[in-house]
């Protein structure tokens, strides 16, 4: 049997990675790429706006879909790759530095927090 040419073999593995899956193991993808310690670099909003944050606290995704962030607890997932923790508004996502961009409200002061893995 003819073994497929290699540029044709190497579309074939590129169109498999793109093809989409089962929404339980896209999922899990998306989850565990984001899991691990994330530390605050910047905050814009109110009188933050521009400041370092390197003291706040640091946000906890585990694995197992729970996570911490400060004295905040709860359950967090990716949907249409957005970051949704449980116990706040707003979402998140990866840029393309591989920073996470969580943007938020709290009493009715927008916030945007720029986020780097630990």
């Amino acid at each position: 049997m003819q073994q497929p040419a290699p540029l044709l073999a190497g579309f074939l593995f590129i169109l498999t990675l793109s093809a989409p899956a089962s929404a339980g193991s896209d999922r899990a993808a998306s989850d565990a790429s984001l899991a691990g310690t994330w530390a605050c670099q910047s905050v814009y909003g109110g009188p933050f706006t521009g400041r370092a944050c390197h003291t706040w606290p640091q946000l906890m995704l585990r694995d197992d879909g729970t996570y911490t962030w400060g004295s905040e607890q709860g359950t967090w997932e990716v949907q249409e790759h957005q970051l949704h923790l449980s116990g706040r508004t707003g979402t998140g996502h990866l840029d393309v530095n591989g920073k996470l961009i969580v943007e938020y409200e709290v009493k009715g002061t927008k916030y945007r927090q720029t986020l780097f893995r630990r």
